[in-house]
């Protein structure tokens, strides 16, 4: 029994052999391990070897790719694609070279560029064509060109032979006229020398005679105004005469009417029967009548506005106007300043409107301010009106001075013109009476500077009674009727005041 109970030995043994598997389990997982530790390692030495290899070649590829693309840059730039990279660099190339051809890669871009490098070619190409067919075109026209040319040069070389010999020529001829020019200039120097002899001498007779001229000109224009103011000759005919006269009412009727295309308003100087010439002067002149109505064909009424009642109108009496004629239209020239009312302003507008109504027209004129408007005196010139001259005197400054004597130039030229072109020259207050005007009655306006006509104050005559109401004769429209007789009453108007 003893025998079957384990003992220490046992249990040593058991250890010792569990320990002895232990351990050679253990070692020979050990050697186990080891074993694919040395394989695993032998295969991560050559596939250390390899990706070595490959790395090496990796970096040899990635540098020809550098090399190839141009762009060597350290770092390749895949997280950070900056200029300083590889990738940076070459999509910048791509931008700044490709420009509107850029493409996302450098393949594609080389293919863009490619294409229009073949069109370029294509282009290229057309335009070597057209430049060589230009070239061509050009030798030939330069060969007929070259031609023209030696032809032209030719015909240049054998010109100049005939200009030279033609200078040749004309150089003798040309000092044979020299020779005779400087001939002709001494012969006319001793004209000149002449002719400045006879020019004094002639200067000193023109002299004489201009003077002389002169003074037989005046010596004429003073005769001739002397016998004008002896026989006061005038070829001016009557245009009408009064047929009849009412004195009581200032209405007279004329032959003249419709079929003489006699206008209204038209105002005549009547004359009375003896005159000695019809616009001879005022002396002839008994009063004016203006047309009011066209009865017919020679038949027209007028009113009396101006006559003489120790000369009244009568009928047979002349009228004359000069502003009218019987189918013919009658041109006036006008001179200087023309005041028909003494107020001291111009009456140009008026008298051109009275001459205008009367279907006359002025065809010169003389301003006032020295200017002359008009071609020039006609044979068609009635007559020249000679109006006021300026006072060069009463001139306050030397620019209406210097008007004023304008002024007084050109109405001596106007004159001089109708002298020599035989037009009459008559003053205003004729030309007034010849065609019958009246000036209208001015109104006194206070401190328009025109002097009033009205005497200061008043007479104080007494007169207390009662007026008998009956009027004078010699007061009453008909004055131009013989005064009544006197009663051989006087009016107490006129009596002895208190």
């Amino acid at each position: 029994m003893a025998a079957s109970k384990p003992t220490a030995v046992h249990f040593s043994l058991i250890f010792f052999v569990m320990t002895t598997l232990i351990v050679g389990v253990a070692a020979y997982l050990g050697y186990s391990d080891l074993s694919e530790a040395n394989a695993k390692l032998d295969q991560a030495q050559k596939d250390s070897q390899r990706d070595s290899v490959l790395a090496r070649k990796l970096d040899e590829e990635i540098q020809a790719l550098k090399k190839l693309i141009g762009n060597q840059q350290e770092d390749v730039g895949l997280d950070n694609k900056t200029p300083n990279t590889v990738i940076g660099a070459t999509e910048l190339d791509i931008k700044n070279h490709a420009g509107v051809l850029a493409e996302a890669t450098v393949k594609d871009s080389l293919i863009k560029l490619s294409a229009q490098l073949d069109q370029t070619k294509t282009e290229l190409a057309a335009e070597q064509k057209a430049k060589n067919e230009l070239e061509a075109a050009y030798q030939q026209l330069k060969g007929i060109m070259d031609k023209k040319i030696d032809e032209h040069q030719k015909a240049r070389v054998s010109s100049e032979k005939d200009l030279a010999d033609t200078q040749k020529v004309k150089e003798e001829e040309v000092d044979a006229k020299d020779q005779q020019i400087a001939a002709l200039q001494k012969e006319n120097e001793e004209i000149l020398i002449e002719l400045d002899q006879l020019r004094e001498t002639n200067a000193k007779t023109i002299k004489d005679l201009e003077n002389k001229n002169n003074t037989y000109a005046s010596l004429i224009d003073t005769l001739r105004s002397r016998l004008d103011q002896v026989q006061k000759f005038s070829f001016e005919v009557p245009d009408g005469v009064v047929r009849t006269v009412d004195n009581s009412t200032g209405v007279v009727w004329i032959n003249l009417g419709e079929a003489d295309r006699l206008p209204k308003r038209m105002t005549f100087s009547v004359y009375r029967k003896a005159h000695q010439g019809i616009g001879r002067g005022e002396e002839d002149i008994i009063g004016a009548i203006e047309v009011t109505k066209i009865l017919g064909p020679h038949l027209s009424e007028a009113r009396i506005v101006g006559d003489d009642i120790y000369q009244p109108i009568s009928p047979g009496d002349p009228i004359y106007t000069p502003l009218w004629g019987v189918g013919r239209p009658e041109t006036f020239a006008i001179s200087g300043i023309i005041d028909l009312d003494g107020d001291g302003k111009s009456d140009m507008d008026l008298l051109r409107r009275v001459i205008e109504n009367a279907n006359a027209k002025i065809d010169n004129q003389v301003t006032e301010n020295g200017e002359r408007i008009g071609d020039g005196l006609t044979v068609h010139t009635k007559f020249l009106v000679i109006g006021q001259s300026p006072d060069v005197e009463a001139a306050k400054t030397d620019e209406q001075r210097d008007k004023m004597q304008e002024l007084l130039a050109k109405m001596k030229e106007i004159r001089e013109e109708a002298r020599l072109k035989a037009v009459r020259v008559i003053g205003i207050n004729d030309f007034l009476s010849y065609i019958g005007y009246k000036p209208q009655r001015r109104l006194f306006v206070p401190g328009s500077g025109v002097k009033s006509p009205i005497k200061q104050g008043a007479k104080v005559t007494g007169v207390n009674d009662v007026s008998s109401g009956t009027v004078s004769q010699v007061f009453t429209r008909s004055k131009r009727l013989k005064q009544q007789t006197s009663s051989g009453q006087t009016s107490k108007a006129f009596g002895t005041g208190k």
